[in-house]
């Protein structure tokens, strides 16, 4: 697969709002939060937009974002913010001695005088069913952190500041050894003769977005079924 990459205009690019046929609207959605947390990142270091640059494939004389839906939205609106509000990011940066600010300032306004993003341009002869794979796959995350290491190794303040969400250091780590004793102790054998089984339904997470994210949309669905609930 031949793939171009090149900057280009965000009023070029659409959602994926499923106009594509055999690709299904974009099913990620971002909590506000969360969706801040992204909008700060891009103002902090604008220039990781060159490392991980939004997919796109040609439609329509224009273009179609099948990964980085949410990391456009966010391009857009720190691109298009007001002259107040960059006039007291920049305050905010030049206060920060340790901080790189001419190489910032330099890509913040390529990104505001361009307003573009880094793209890589899919081949027109790309199939619906790999366009519905890099859509999926792009949002997949196959690695775990190890909280033993971010407790120890990294400053939770910052880690917030990059946009991981708040961790209990604690509470994951007891959660991550007793998941570890239970995998590794055999279980005894139970006598379960005369009892009726609970049915239950087991999902699991590596993702603790994802696990917020589908969390508060089960508790919304179990509202229709009575005696149906989320076991912690």
């Amino acid at each position: 697969m031949k793939v171009e990459t090149r900057l280009i205009p965000t009023i070029e690019i659409w959602p994926n709002n499923g106009q594509i046929s055999g690709l299904p609207k974009n099913p990620r959605f971002i909590r506000d939060e969360r969706y801040e947390k992204l909008v700060k990142s891009i103002k902090d270091d604008p220039e990781m937009l060159d490392l991980r640059e939004c997919i796109v494939f040609p439609y329509a004389a224009a273009y179609v974002a099948i990964a980085g839906n949410m990391r456009l939205r966010a391009t857009i609106e720190v691109a298009n913010m007001d002259e107040v509000e960059y006039s007291e990011l920049i305050k905010e940066k030049k206060v920060d001695k340790e901080f790189d600010f001419k190489s910032w300032l330099a890509s913040i306004n390529v990104l505001r005088k361009s307003k573009s993003i880094p793209c890589k341009i899919l081949p027109e002869n790309t199939s619906a069913a790999k366009l519905r794979a890099i859509a999926i796959k792009d949002n997949v995350v196959f690695g775990q952190d190890s909280f033993d290491m971010l407790k120890e190794d990294w400053d939770q303040i910052e880690l917030e500041d990059f946009g991981m969400i708040s961790i209990d250091f604690g509470t994951a780590i007891d959660d991550e050894q007793e998941d570890f004793e239970k995998e590794s102790t055999p279980s005894e054998p139970i006598d379960l003769s005369g009892i009726v089984p609970v049915p239950e339904l087991k999902i699991e997470f590596d993702d603790l977005q994802m696990y917020d994210s589908v969390k508060l949309e089960v508790e919304e669905l179990l509202k229709s079924y009575p005696g149906a609930r989320i076991k912690a």
